[in-house]
Formats: structure tokens, C-alpha cells, sequence
């Protein structure tokens, strides 16, 4: 369904985006995350949230108006909904009248109820597809929390009564804390997940959405990112484009078919756009990351293809031909943490490709 809306929405006008490494202090949290605000130009903000122990680097953006602020993407907890929602008080004294999802996982989207309960007017806007998927699978969240919740303490126990992490090596006093804490913040953040009530979107599409208002529009096109259905959401006389998980930074996060995928990645890059905020990590200048993740999946798909016609047999056989290894610095830059990322994610991707070729049947 395409829907137009007249004399809706004002867009501050981009001049450039304020570079992160000169963005102040994170503020903290009560529950422990840390806020990092990014003036990218006047009246848009971007709030990344450095860690909330479900994922790290998160945004949300803000984009003030003639009249009102739209919010894009709401995140993992209301807790650090609240203190977002704060900062852009500081910042303006209009009403947030519009807020979109990108799409289904819950960081993108458990802080709805903050702004729902602060601003009555206030529409929630998603793809048709997305409120699709909240609905079906949300309910199951609370249980599959709390079970993740008790196996990392149990795998903690484990630890510390055998004095041995998971491979072996002996756990310190120093990777003791460390690992405790982990799990206190992720347990605090099941206390949050398992209690917050859930606000859906009360406005949705299916193709595009255009908001319009004195020559200045916002548009909101459906694409295939981590998740079907995933908006993003395009500034076109501002040139920017912010993405939800239809970028992942810093390794690539593959969920549906690998070649609708990069189709979805090289219409994006087709767009007009300077400035590019993903979902998560830092907002970028260039289309560069964008044309190395499509460059990732194009790479992988081929290769898989190529792997499967020479005759591979096993699932195995295929991920130890298909490596993509030559682009691994440029997503690692040989950080030892992101090169194991890195390897796991392209196992799975090759493993989304083996089924993809061969129309939905998996590799023994």
C-alpha cells in the first residue's frame, strides 16, 4: 500500500554530520547503559546506546520539525527510552508526534510505552509486515529471556566451580568480575524486558510512506534488512539516510535469503545520501560500508553456488571452501573479538546460501 500524507511533517535541513570521535561523555544510566548524543546537523540527533547487555552500539534518532519530532527506532529498555526521551527535551519543547519501528527484534522497539504514555497524540508507524511478526512473536520473549537468563548462571556456576571457562583456560580473578557482571546486567535487563508493556504501531504500510510538509518530505520505504518488512527512513533534499539493521555494523547480521538481501542493499545504495546512520555503531560519510556488506553477500552467494556445482556434498565441505576471507579485515581490522564474529557470521551466511541454492533444502 503506497500512502502520501500532505502538509504533515518540517525537516531541519542537513549541513554534515558532527564526527564521533567528537561527541561528548556518555551519560549513564541508572540501569547501566551508556548514551552517547551526535549532533549530525541542526534539529537531528542520533543517541547510541554503547551497551544495554543485549546489544551494543544502538541508535535512535531524532528529527526536530516545524512543529513536532519524529523518533526513529525506540530501543532495548524503557529505562534508556526515558533517558533518550530526556536529552530531547533539552533539546526542543515540541511533542513527539511520530515514532517508527524499522522493524521487529526488541532493541528496536521496547521503549514504545515511554513515548506512547508521554505524548497522547502520538502515531507509531511500521511496515504491515513488522507489526505482523511483533504480534507473533513477542508473546514468546519473557520465557525465552528468563531461559537465557538461567543458563548463563548456570554456565557461570560451572565456572567458577571448576576454576575453567568454556575453553579450557583458567578463570582469573579479573575474567571472574567481568563475567559476573555480565550476567547482573543481563539480568537486569530481563527484569525490564519481562515487565514493560508492549505498544504497537498504529499506523502501517506496506511500500512507502511519504510525509510531506513545505517542500520538505520524509520517506519511509520498506526493504529487506535482518528482517523482512524493515523501513527505513529517507531525508532526500537533506541526503540522509537512516537504515535500522539494513546495514549491521560491525559484522553483517543475515537472516532472510542472501541475494534479496544485497538487491535490498544495492537499492539503497542507488539513493541520494552523504550521511547514513545504521542501527547500530557510528553514522557514516559514504556509502562505503554499505557497498562492503553487498560486496560480502555477493561474494559469499557466488562462491557457495560455485562450491555446490564442483560437487560439494556437505554443508561442512562448502564453509571450509567458502571463507570470504579476503574482506575480513576490512569488516575486523584484525580486532581478535570481530575476526571470531566474523567467521561465525560468514558459516551462517554460507549456510542462508547453500539454501537458498537449492530452493529451501539444507545441506546434510
Amino acid at each position: 500500500m503506497n500512502r502520501h500524507w500532505g502538509s504533515v511533517l518540517a525537516v531541519a535541513v542537513v549541513l554534515g554530520a558532527t564526527p564521533a570521535a567528537a561527541a561528548p561523555a556518555p551519560r549513564v544510566s541508572a540501569t547501566g547503559h551508556d548514551i552517547v548524543t551526535t549532533k549530525i546537523a541542526d534539529g537531528i540527533y542520533q543517541f547510541m546506546t554503547v551497551r544495554d547487555a543485549y546489544v551494543r552500539q544502538l541508535n535512535s534518532v531524532a528529527i526536530e520539525m516545524q512543529r513536532d519530532v519524529l523518533v526513529f527506532d525506540t530501543n532495548t529498555r524503557p529505562s534508556t527510552a526515558r533517558l533518550i526521551l530526556q536529552e530531547i527535551r533539552k533539546l526542543t519543547n515540541k511533542p513527539v508526534r511520530y515514532v517508527v519501528n524499522s522493524h521487529w527484534h526488541p532493541d528496536h522497539w521496547s521503549g514504545n510505552e515511554v513515548y506512547a504514555d508521554s505524548f497522547p497524540e502520538l502515531e507509531i508507524i511500521a511496515t504491515r509486515k513488522t507489526l505482523e511478526f511483533m504480534q507473533n512473536v513477542a508473546p514468546n520473549w519473557p520465557a525465552k529471556f528468563r531461559g537465557e537468563l538461567a543458563q548463563r548462571r548456570a554456565a557461570l556456576e560451572k565456572e567458577i566451580a571448576t576454576g575453567k571457562q568454556d575453553d579450557g583456560s583458567v578463570l582469573t580473578a579479573d575474567q571472574r568480575s567481568r563475567d559476573e557482571a555480565d550476567v547482573r546486567d543481563y539480568a537486569s535487563f530481563v527484569d525490564e524486558a519481562t515487565t514493560l508493556r508492549r505498544v504497537y504501531p498504529t499506523l502501517t504500510y506496506d511500500v512507502e510512506l511519504v510525509l510531506e510538509h513545505g517542500g520538505r518530505e520524509i520517506q519511509l520505504i520498506s526493504t529487506t534488512g535482518d528482517a523482512e518488512g524493515t523501513t527505513v527512513l529517507y531525508l532526500p533534499h537533506e541526503k540522509v539516510l537512516v537504515t535500522g539493521d539494513a546495514i549491521s555494523y560491525p559484522i553483517p547480521y543475515i537472516t532472510p535469503p542472501p541475494t534479496r538481501q544485497a538487491e535490498a542493499l544495492g537499492r539503497l545504495a542507488e539513493l541520494d545520501a552523504d550521511i547514513i546512520i545504521p542501527g547500530h555503531g557510528p553514522a557514516f560519510r559514504d556509502k562505503s560500508f554499505l557497498e562492503l556488506e553487498r560486496s560480502l553477500l555477493v561474494s559469499v552467494t557466488k562462491s557457495v553456488r560455485e562450491a555446490l556445482r564442483n560437487g560439494a556434498q556437505t554443508l561442512d565441505e562448502v564453509q571450509k571452501s567458502v571463507t570470504a576471507d579476503d574482506l575480513r579485515v576490512q569488516f575486523t581490522h584484525d580486532d581478535p573479538d570481530l575476526d571470531a564474529r566474523y567467521r561465525d557470521r560468514v558459516r551462517v551466511l554460507v549456510k542462508l546460501a547453500a539454501r537458498e541454492a537449492r530452493d529451501g533444502q539444507d545441506l546434510p
